[in-house]
């Protein structure tokens, strides 16, 4: 009997691609993990001519004029950034199926960015008001923010999927503060916020909480302090103060004073959670290269040992290992009575390494679980929002409040009322809600 069979052999074939395939899995990770950092950059600065735009418009072109050009020339230089990237997804064997909706992202993200000289053209000449303004731009970022969703929806390493769900949550969270300082600078430079400007507002600061409660659950402690931090920082209590007035005041005269001191103490702020997003990102980096290194490293391993074990086989002149009664479990399987076992030496070690690949794929998808379910809640809250605009006729903040008010109502889970709409449309089809 000779144990170095032909089958034993292509089973270490299989072993060996099955870890050469989740080495180049974390690769073309790492490719999309650097692509989002050029995309948190672009972002920041569109979240900045953002809020200067509201400003701007609001003030008649009185004020910002200095602060907008500079932002604008910020995003340019960013978006070249972006755009440089993007060559190299376009190259032979760059494409695979599994990046098949990441890329197609990526082209939702190129035409939002292809809209933007019209969109400051149109800002430029004041035919949009500030809050009109501030949709266009968050149109266009949440195109942006797509494409990091994707990252993170298909990434394969537990660790490197709990980083990329930190930094895409608290990028949502940064997000909705951006669009938060727009609605507050509209609001404080026209006077007051009427009923759906009003509601606009307190639907950021509550979307806000839930984003940066899903970081704060899987973001590392060094993230996790900054971010306790911040809330006790110098500028917090005039963000809570002017928050107030904002939820509470009657209308008013319009007041560009009140609204540039809104716009600078929760640009204080958003420029802090850069600082934690910068964190979050070499987070991420360190993670996802020391997993190509440890995923390199197994993958020599595992051709050493199955080497090692040929070169057993082929050096033991004894094809079989004796043992004088059988081993728990095993059977004599000689013809004889004699207790010799032939035991295929190889054939069972390739068949340890095979039982531990399992047993590790297993316990990664294990604990991939949770980070999917969190990206997987996320798509289908934005999912119920977009059936109840379709199907209702609420703008966007007017369906999140009614989920929200519907989870509270039924003491649920905003995502298990989100389920239901999603699977009460399901079922009745599209005109069933």
């Amino acid at each position: 009997m000779t144990s170095n069979t032909p089958l034993d052999e292509t089973i270490g074939d299989f072993l060996v691609a099955s870890r050469k395939c989740e080495v180049v899995s974390l690769e073309r990770l790492l490719e999309a993990v650097q692509l989002v950092g050029l995309i948190r950059a672009l972002v920041h600065q569109l979240q900045r001519e953002r809020g200067a735009s509201s400003l701007w418009i609001g003030s008649g072109g009185q004020h910002y004029a200095d602060e907008l050009a500079q932002y604008r020339e910020d995003s340019d230089v960013a978006a070249a950034g972006f755009n440089g990237q993007l060559g190299g997804w376009l190259k032979p064997g760059a494409c695979a199926h599994a990046r098949s909706r990441l890329l197609g992202r990526m082209a939702l993200a190129l035409h939002g960015l292809s809209g933007l000289p019209s969109l400051r053209e149109e800002v430029f000449e004041g035919t949009l008001t500030p809050m009109e303004a501030m949709r266009s731009f968050s149109e266009l970022i949440r195109t942006l923010l797509a494409v990091v969703f994707e990252a993170a929806d298909s990434a394969t390493d537990p660790e490197v999927s709990r980083a990329l769900v930190a930094l895409l949550n608290f990028m949502q969270g940064k997000e909705l503060a951006g669009q938060e300082r727009a609605i507050g600078a509209a609001g404080f430079g026209q006077g007051g916020f009427a009923g759906e400007l009003r509601q606009a507002l307190l639907h950021r600061i509550d979307a806000q909480e839930r984003s940066f409660r899903i970081f704060s659950e899987f973001a590392p402690e060094p993230a996790c302090a900054a971010w306790r931090e911040l809330q006790g920082a110098g500028f917090a209590p005039e963000v809570e103060r002017l928050r107030r007035q904002a939820c509470t005041q009657a209308d008013g005269t319009p007041d560009p004073a009140r609204a540039e001191a809104w716009f600078a103490c929760t640009t204080a702020r958003i420029d802090t959670m850069k600082e934690i997003e910068d964190l979050l990102e070499m987070h991420l980096n360190e993670c996802c290269a020391a997993r190509i290194e440890a995923d390199r490293a197994d993958l020599g391993a595992v051709r050493d040992r199955i080497a090692q074990l040929a070169e057993s086989e082929l050096r033991d002149s004894v094809p079989y290992a004796v043992f004088f009664g059988a081993p728990e479990g095993l059977e004599p399987q000689g013809d004889g009575d004699d207790g010799v076992l032939d035991v295929p030496i190889v054939g069972h070690s390739v068949m340890d390494l095979v039982q531990r690949q399992a047993s590790r794929l297993q316990s990664v998808e294990d604990e991939l679980q949770a980070a999917r379910q969190a990206l997987a809640e996320r798509k289908t809250i934005e999912r119920a929002k977009a059936l109840l605009i379709q199907h209702r006729g609420l703008s966007e903040d007017q369906a999140y409040k009614l989920l929200r008010q519907t989870a509270m109502n039924q003491n649920r889970r905003l995502a298990e009322v989100a389920e239901a709409t999603v699977a009460m449309s399901d079922l009745l089809g599209k005109g069933g809600l």
